[in-house]
């Protein structure tokens, strides 16, 4: 197969590829939350290291559940082995996270579950409509609804949608 509210919206994505199902905190995510619709991932494989409580899904991965899609070279869910809890979820290369007109790009996008950190990085960029704000890392601190972008460049239209978040 060839083939941003909170930012990016991969932290439901994040959130729903930990547990299959959601997480108590994805209400918060607002406008990113799709319920209970199923999701999909397709990549051409998929290893499972039960006793690591590891699972990758590797070549042309493709997740998408609802209006949000996913994709990246390499998606990996990493689980605490004896209670199954998800502490991170790493996309790496070529990641780009899409919800209607938001869109996010970048090398590597990781969530730190535990933290409530995500992560976007290596030529990061997020862009709704023509506004862009680009940066090296774009840093999205759940508890405190804060964003930190290092290396800031934005480009921003008077009278257009909000900021990309």
């Amino acid at each position: 197969m060839k083939t941003l509210s909170h930012a990016f919206g991969f932290l439901l994505l994040g959130a729903v590829l930990a547990t299959g199902t959601g997480a108590p905190w994805a209400a918060d995510l607002g406008q990113w939350t799709d319920g209970g619709k199923p999701i999909q991932i397709d990549s051409q494989s998929l290893e499972a290291r039960a006793d690591e409580g590891l699972v990758v899904f590797r070549g042309e991965v493709v997740a998408r559940q609802g209006e949000l899609t996913l994709q990246a070279d390499e998606v990996a869910v990493q689980a605490d082995p004896a209670t199954n809890e998800i502490r991170t979820v790493v996309a790496r290369g070529s990641v780009r996270i899409q919800r209607q007109d938001l869109v996010a790009t970048g090398q590597q996008a990781a969530f730190d579950v535990t933290g409530g950190v995500l992560t976007l990085s290596g030529e990061a960029k997020a862009w709704q409509g023509r506004n862009v704000v680009a940066g090296e890392r774009i840093i999205l601190h759940l508890a405190d609804n804060r964003t930190v972008v290092e290396g800031a460049r934005a480009v921003l239209y008077p009278g257009t949608q909000q900021l990309p978040r």
